[in-house]
C-alpha cells in the first residue's frame, strides 16, 4: 500500500505545478530602482508557498498590512499572520525608535537565515520594502505556483534621492478608463514613485447641467472623469502611497508651470520643462521646483529609431538618455539642490490612441526616471542597469504591460589608437543583441562577421551594421565612417 500511495503523490507532482509545485534558487538581485546599499552574503533563507507574517508596531488591519497580504495571495502563495517573530517566515515592523537615515520612506531589508524582516519608520517605508522583496521573487511568481523560493541572504538600506517622484497622463475617459489609470498606479508602486499627475483635457471637468443639457451629440461619459471615478482614483492611489494631483487647467508655458493644487506654504511649486537652467533660475528665486525637461522627461517622443515605432510626437528619447536625466546635477548650488523636489516623466497623448499604447510609451523608459529620481548618483550604473532591464521585461510580460524592446541604434565608443588607427566599442541598449557587420562596403547580413568586443579598424574605414535580436532584425542598416 505504501508504495502505490508514493506512486500516487509522484504522479500528483508529476501533473501539474499545483501538488508538489516548483523549487527556485535566486540568485541575482537586480533591483531596479538600484538601492542605496546592499550586501549579498553567503548564506541563504528558504521561503515555503505557505508564508507566517508578524507584525510589530503595524496594525493587521492596516492598509500595508492587508496590501501585503492580498497581494501575496494574488502570487498564489498562502500568507498567514502570527503572534510571535521567531514563528514567522517575515517580519514587518515599524521601528520604535525612528532612524534618521531612513527618513520618511526608506527601509531597512534583512534575507537571515532564520527569516525575513523588513523594517521602516512609517507604513510608506515598509511598502516600498514589501516592492523591492517582490523583485527578489521570481518573475514569473504571478504565473507559476513554487513550494520553495530560495533566497540569498542579504542587508538592503535604501532611501530616495528626490521627495517627488512623479508620472504624468494627459487623459481623457473614453481611451483612459479607470482601470487602466489603476493599472498605471501599479506600475508606479511598483518603482517607487509616488506622485501622480492626472491632466483632464481641456474643457471643464465637470460641467453643469445646464450647459450640458446643450451641448448636441458629445456623451461627456466618455471624455470626463466623474467625481466618483477621481474618488475611487485617490482611494486606490492612497493604498499605494501615491499622492493623485487633477487638474484640468494645466497649460504648460514659457519654462516653467505653477502647479496651485498642491499645498506648499512656502514659495510656489514650478514644474519646469525647459533645460536645467531655468528650473535651477526658479530655485534660485525660492521657488519650488519639479524639474521635468522635455529633453528626458517628455514620454509621447520616440524611444527608437521612427521607422521601426509606433507614430508618436517628432523628437527621440531613448531609454539610455532617460537614464541621464538628474535633477540636481554635479555641481549645483546647495541652495539651488534643497529647494529641487524631483521630477517627473509627462505622457501627452494626442498620438496615443489606447491604454496598451500609452504602456508602450512608458515602458521601459519609466523604469529609467525611477532610477534617476530614487537612486543616489553615485550606486546608478548604465550597463549595471540595461542588464536589469532586461530581467524586468519579465516581470513586465507576466504582469500583461506593453513595452518597447528599446533602441537598437549601435553605440559608438571610439578611442583613439594612433593617428592611423581608432578602437571601436559596439552596444545597443539591449543587452543579447547580435551586431553583424562588414568593412568592405557590402550590405551586412546575418552570414556577416559578428562583433564580439572592441575592434581596431583604420581611419577612413566604412563600416556598416545591422543588429538582430531575437532572431529578428530589429532596425534597418547604419552606416559610419570611422575618422
Amino acid at each position: 500500500m505504501k508504495k502505490i500511495l508514493t506512486g500516487i503523490v509522484a504522479l500528483v507532482c508529476l501533473a501539474g505545478m499545483w501538488g508538489c509545485g516548483r523549487t527556485v534558487t535566486v540568485t541575482e538581485l537586480d533591483i531596479v530602482p538600484e538601492p542605496v546599499f546592499m550586501l549579498k552574503k553567503e548564506g541563504t533563507y528558504t521561503l515555503e508557498r505557505t508564508i507566517a507574517i508578524a507584525t510589530q508596531g503595524l496594525g493587521q488591519n492596516s492598509p500595508t498590512a492587508k496590501y501585503i497580504m492580498n497581494s501575496l495571495r494574488h502570487v498564489r502563495m498562502r500568507p498567514s499572520l502570527v503572534a510571535r517573530s521567531e514563528e514567522s517566515d517575515i517580519e514587518l515592523i515599524i521601528n520604535d525608535t525612528i532612524n534618521p537615515e531612513l527618513g520618511d520612506e526608506g527601509y531597512l531589508l534583512e534575507v537571515r537565515q532564520n527569516g525575513i524582516r523588513l523594517s521602516a519608520n512609517t507604513e510608506a517605508g515598509l511598502f516600498y520594502a514589501y516592492q523591492t522583496f517582490m523583485q527578489m521573487v521570481p518573475t514569473d511568481i504571478e504565473e507559476h505556483r513554487y513550494s520553495t523560493i530560495v533566497l540569498p541572504e542579504c542587508t538592503i538600506l535604501d532611501y530616495p534621492r528626490f521627495a517627488w517622484r512623479g508620472a504624468h497622463l494627459e487623459a481623457d475617459r473614453q481611451r483612459f478608463g479607470v482601470k487602466f489609470i489603476k493599472k498605471y498606479l501599479d506600475i508606479m508602486a511598483t518603482y517607487k514613485l509616488n506622485h501622480f499627475l492626472l491632466q483632464l483635457p481641456d474643457s471643464a471637468a465637470f460641467l453643469p447641467d445646464s450647459l450640458a443639457d446643450s451641448v448636441v451629440d458629445i456623451d461627456l461619459s466618455d471624455h470626463f472623469y466623474s467625481p466618483e471615478d477621481l474618488a475611487d482614483i485617490r482611494d486606490y492611489a492612497a493604498s499605494l502611497f501615491i499622492t493623485v494631483h487633477v487638474d484640468d487647467t494645466i497649460v504648460f508655458w514659457g519654462d516653467a508651470l505653477p502647479y496651485p493644487h498642491t499645498p506648499i506654504e512656502e514659495g510656489r511649486l514650478v514644474v519646469a520643462r525647459q533645460p536645467l537652467a531655468s528650473a535651477h533660475h526658479a530655485a534660485r528665486a525660492g521657488d519650488r521646483v519639479v524639474v521635468c525637461p522635455d529633453e528626458y522627461c517628455r514620454f509621447d517622443r520616440y524611444q527608437a529609431d521612427p521607422r521601426y515605432q509606433p507614430q508618436s510626437t517628432e523628437g527621440l528619447t531613448t531609454l539610455a538618455h532617460t537614464y541621464l536625466f538628474d535633477p540636481a546635477p554635479q555641481g549645483t548650488n546647495k541652495y539651488v539642490e534643497q529647494n529641487i523636489l524631483g521630477g517627473q516623466l509627462n505622457l501627452w497623448t494626442s498620438h496615443i490612441g489606447s491604454s496598451s499604447a500609452a504602456e508602450y510609451m512608458l515602458l521601459p523608459r519609466l523604469l529609467a526616471m525611477s532610477e534617476a529620481l530614487w537612486s543616489t548618483r553615485e550606486s546608478k550604473n548604465w550597463n549595471r542597469f540595461r542588464k536589469k532591464v532586461e530581467l524586468q521585461k519579465q516581470r513586465l510580460d507576466n504582469r500583461g504591460y506593453s513595452y518597447c524592446e528599446g533602441s537598437f541604434t549601435p553605440l559608438f565608443r571610439a578611442t583613439r589608437v594612433d593617428d592611423h588607427t581608432t578602437n571601436i566599442a559596439i552596444e545597443t541598449e539591449v543587452p543579447s543583441t547580435y551586431i553583424f557587420y562588414t568593412t568592405d562596403g557590402s550590405t551586412p547580413s546575418r552570414n556577416s562577421q559578428v562583433y564580439i568586443g572592441p575592434v581596431n579598424l583604420k581611419r577612413g574605414t566604412h563600416i556598416k551594421i545591422l543588429p538582430v535580436y531575437k532572431d529578428q532584425e530589429r532596425d534597418s542598416v547604419y552606416e559610419f565612417i570611422i575618422k
